[in-house]
């Protein structure tokens, strides 16, 4: 997007985004709610829709989260959601509401799967395979070692808010740029976003290899619901993953010279169930080990999965060629223990 040049008709769709009853807008929740209206049909309205204001389309993070809502309200069993696969296929803006219809394709013992088909206005905008699994004991178990150097706790820290609101009494800022920033500062605050080593906001440095680790969490706490904060995680997922293709150069989301930027596609694997019963397995090894290298570290132990609690996010972007940049993500939990994996291929387009 060219964003200072669009600032008049940002101006429009962020001022009817901020029109609802509440000037603090719709929370997470309540933007990643869908209402049933019909089997397996479901509408998100329109006053809950989320641009962000260099944006001039819905969040894609928020079109994600409720696709997963969606589905989730159709699953015959209580099984946890696994994976992921989605395209975004058209931009879609906040002026009317979003269908999501859900298909279910198999309801099986161990796994079900569904497909989810979001329309506005009559446009295919979003689509979207997921697979529900049962909750199983397993004889493999293994994962990375949480990252260590370079993090910093997320107190120690300011969030992306009071970086920007920082910036009001930087005297680099420039003219053109003041409205954008007190425009993002007026925005509903929903997610906690803390770069473990920010950048410059004005004045980016370049950063090889393009990897950066970032601490986040929703701002409202949420239901004991594992399928909501699901749905939350997915939400976050996307806010910061294709700007880590940013990094090599010294640009960011404040240059002149990015005329598009857009999300073309979302995979996310769950490898835990965010489970709030404490009751349940601890998922570890069974009785029955297979007999394994003395190299692979120990799982931390399991512990319910919050959005509304701190989580790392640990991002990279291997390649960008062709306008095209591929990043991947993993989510840890504060303990070490490896909640998600995601990836993402966008598009960018600059001067």
């Amino acid at each position: 997007m060219i964003f200072f040049k669009r600032y008049s008709l940002l101006n429009i769709i962020i001022r009817r985004c901020l029109s609802s009853s509440s000037s603090k807008g719709p929370t997470l929740y309540e933007t990643l709610k869908v209402i049933e209206i019909s089997p397996d049909i479901f509408i998100q309205p329109a006053e809950t829709l989320f641009v962000y204001p260099y944006r001039t389309s819905v969040f894609g993070g928020q079109i994600i989260g409720s696709a997963i809502y969606a589905a989730q309200k159709t699953i015959v069993k209580n099984h946890p959601l696994h994976s992921l696969h989605s395209y975004f296929l058209a931009a879609v803006d906040n002026s009317s509401a979003i269908t999501y219809t859900v298909k279910r394709l198999r309801d099986g013992k161990s796994f079900e799967a569904r497909s989810v088909t979001a329309i506005q206005d009559d446009k295919i905008i979003f689509e979207c395979k997921m697979s529900f699994h049962r909750k199983e004991q397993g004889n493999l178990a293994h994962q990375p070692i949480m990252p260590s150097i370079g993090v910093i706790p997320p107190e120690e820290l300011c969030s992306t808010r009071q970086r920007f609101q920082s910036l009001l009494n930087d005297k680099r800022l420039p003219t053109e740029v003041r409205p954008f920033v007190e425009l993002a500062l007026e925005m509903p605050i929903r997610i906690d976003i803390r770069h473990c080593n920010p950048r410059d906001l004005l004045t980016p440095t370049s950063i090889w290899p393009a990897r950066q680790l970032i601490w986040i969490k929703a701002i409202e706490p949420l239901p004991n619901d594992s399928h909501l904060h699901r749905a939350a995680v997915a939400y976050c997922s996307d806010r910061v993953l294709l700007t880590t293709a940013f990094l090599p150069y010294a640009i960011n989301i404040f240059s002149s010279r990015i005329r598009m930027q857009a999300s073309l596609d979302h995979s996310m694997w769950f490898h835990d169930d965010f489970d709030f019963d404490s009751t349940s397995s601890s998922n570890q090894l069974t009785d029955k080990q297979i007999k394994r290298t003395k190299d692979i570290p120990s799982i931390p132990p399991k512990t319910s999965v919050r959005a509304d609690d701190w989580l790392l996010y640990e991002l990279e972007c291997p390649i960008a060629m062709h306008n095209r940049a591929l990043t991947f993500g993993r989510i840890w939990t504060r303990s070490g223990r490896l909640i998600v994996t995601c990836a993402q291929e966008g598009a960018i387009r600059c001067n």
